[in-house]
């Protein structure tokens, strides 16, 4: 019996012991930081853009159209490294019809073409942006994702614009 008393006195010291000093004697916690920035680190995206095409003639009875978008902040490590989306608004600023780039549908082709500073636009129409009734079609919108970013998505994820923009919290 005195056996049995002594393993279990031994064994209730050990566990108050225990649970007083987790309970108790616990780390103080730190004041709040200030608030940091929303939105995913190192992803950059533009405006809504307004942007004129241009008409080539590469050869006789041959005709594309070509626009540049400034995109200062377009390195040679994100063209290598990142991910580099654009898209274009079909729509209205408060009626959206978006869609990525490249753009293939109906005979209409819009391709990117990516350099240090700039995307430039290769179509087989006039794709630039126009107004009717005060309100602005075409217009286009880039997002810059470098190489650092974890867990790149598959093709089919950019498809989805208004899915990216909530991921990404990009705001329109």
């Amino acid at each position: 019996m005195k056996h049995v008393f002594s393993v279990l006195s031994v064994t209730c010291v050990a566990f108050f012991t225990i649970f007083l000093s987790t309970t108790n004697v616990s780390c103080k916690k730190g004041d709040t930081g200030p608030k940091g920035d929303t939105g995913v680190a190192n992803m950059i995206y533009s405006a809504w853009q307004d942007v004129s095409y241009t008409r080539q003639v590469p050869q006789p009875g041959d005709t594309i159209w070509s626009a540049s978008i400034s995109a200062p902040k377009l390195t040679k490590d994100v063209i290598d490294k990142g991910e580099i989306k654009v898209y274009i608004n079909f729509g209205t600023p408060t009626s959206p019809d978006i869609s990525p780039i490249p753009y293939f549908d109906g005979g209409v082709i819009i391709n990117p073409d990516f350099e240090v500073g700039s995307i430039n636009l290769i179509s087989n129409v006039n794709a630039g942006t126009t107004t009717s009734a005060g309100n602005k079609y075409f217009q286009y919108r880039y997002i810059l994702i470098t190489g650092s970013v974890p867990a790149r998505k598959d093709a089919s994820y950019w498809n989805n614009y208004q899915q990216v923009a909530k991921d990404l919290g990009i705001k329109d």
